[in-house]
């Protein structure tokens, strides 16, 4: 009788500090080789919301917060203007899987990559107040290829939101004064920080605890 308690007991305390199985969607990250993309995916993409802000700083007038609600007449100019939005990046599940998440990653860093080129080059802004963090949201794009890469679920590329030479060619007559193309700068600029947050958030919900492959 002793036996079979201390049996029990052993077997209770065996089920409290054994791993639970990963579950999906996670269960086809936990290789190290993904899991050290992920990571340096993370670090990029913190590395570009620090960006955000030092430009925003030295780029965008103060009237023109990053963290302030949007006034009437800003909400009317963001209308106006009609940027394109960056597609929402859900909770991954069954549903929204890794290669759905990672293509939809991939899509909004392409646009941002659009958008901030073409309002710099119509904005009051030197060149090389943008060159660094466009060069962050390329290295963390060919991060996401990588990604894709070691999951085999880089079949095609995925479409260009918009070109250039369109957005260039829609935007240009809108920005007809200084205030608006600072506008136009500043919804850049928060939209791509809301998207970057977005992907920061997807990235921490993709590392799995290096016990849990155990």
């Amino acid at each position: 009788m002793h036996l079979f308690l201390e049996l029990h007991l052993a077997l209770c305390v065996l089920s409290l500090v054994s791993p639970a199985p990963i579950q999906e969607p996670w269960k086809d990250m936990q290789d190290p080789e993904f899991q050290e993309a992920v990571e340096s995916g993370h670090s990029l993409i913190r590395k570009i919301l620090d960006d955000i802000t030092e430009l925003h700083n030295l780029w965008i007038p103060k009237g023109l917060s990053l963290d302030k609600k949007d006034s009437s007449k800003l909400k009317f100019l963001k209308t106006h203007l009609n940027l394109p939005e960056a597609p929402a990046i859900k909770p991954l599940s069954d549903s929204f899987t890794l290669g759905a998440c990672l293509s939809q990653i991939a899509t909004g860093l392409k646009l941002h990559q659009t958008l901030l080129t073409v309002v710099s080059k119509l904005s009051p802004a030197k060149s090389e107040m943008v060159d660094g963090l466009l060069c962050d949201i390329r290295d963390l794009l060919l991060q996401v290829r990588k990604m894709q890469d070691l999951k085999n679920l880089l079949s095609k590329p995925e479409p260009q939101p918009v070109s250039e030479s369109q957005l260039e060619e829609t935007l240009a007559p809108k920005l007809s004064d200084e205030y608006k193309k600072h506008v136009a700068a500043h919804l850049t600029l928060l939209q791509l920080r809301d998207f970057s947050q977005e992907v920061s958030r997807t990235f921490r919900s993709m590392t799995v605890p290096s016990n849990s492959g155990n």
